[in-house]
């Protein structure tokens, strides 16, 4: 496929007159399934408050400082 097809699909859509593109290899495997850790995620959310619960409290401050003067 050109570069301009690409560009012209990738604006307008497929043509419906257009042969379908072979299906590459990648695609056709499956992804192996993913466990979910329901606590190792809690954990990592926590640890991410955490760390930007500095700057949220910053920005809050800023904003309601921001709101008052007008």
């Amino acid at each position: 496929m050109r570069r301009d097809e690409r560009m012209d699909e990738f604006l307008f859509g497929k043509r419906r007159n257009s042969e379908p593109e072979p299906e590459r290899e990648e695609l056709k495997k499956e992804e192996p399934k993913k466990e979910f850790n329901l606590m190792e995620t809690a954990g990592t959310i926590m640890e991410t408050y955490e760390q930007l619960s500095p700057y949220v409290k910053h920005l809050k401050n800023h904003a309601t400082k921001f709101i008052k003067k007008k």
